[in-house]
């Protein structure tokens, strides 16, 4: 399981409008969170490139220059696997943004993943979709904790 051709991920986000009337910088995505994301992805040969209904899981923790560490268990068609990502945000004045993360499979590396965000709720939700090949997935995060501990 050293190579795999597909990309998992855990921060996925969707270009939509954001907070309404705000504006958003590195530090609004500081703190801890968890995600999820749901859909399909390409397995890695020697399986038949097919989608395959996938369901990933995690946590993260992003500081206040928007460098996120991710730690997550992807289901790929009942495979179970362990991720890590971890990554530099950009996250633009309106509140849209984009993350490259580098990621390992069972401490293996594996190809990066580029994912496009909206940041909403006033910093506590943001939503995405990976603008990497081979998956369609959609991720939610929920801010659990912010960096000053609310």
């Amino acid at each position: 399981m050293s190579k795999f051709v597909f990309i998992l991920v855990p921060l996925c986000f969707v270009a939509l409008p954001a907070l309404a009337g705000g504006t958003c910088s590195q530090q609004t995505t500081r703190g801890s969170w968890q995600y999820t994301c749901d859909g399909y992805l390409v397995p890695p040969p020697p399986a038949p490139p097919e989608l395959v209904p996938s369901r990933i899981l995690g946590t993260c923790t992003a500081s206040k220059m928007a460098y996120w560490n991710c730690e997550g268990t992807v289901n790929l068609g009942g495979t179970i696997l362990e991720q890590a990502l971890h990554g530099q945000a950009d996250n633009n004045d309106d509140c849209t943004g984009t993350i490259t993360y580098t990621q390992t499979i069972f401490g293996q590396p594996a190809p990066d993943l580029k994912i496009q965000y909206v940041i909403s709720d006033n910093g506590d939700t943001i939503k995405g979709l990976p603008v990497s090949p081979n998956q369609v997935l959609s991720c939610l995060l929920n801010r659990t904790i912010n960096s000053d501990g609310h």
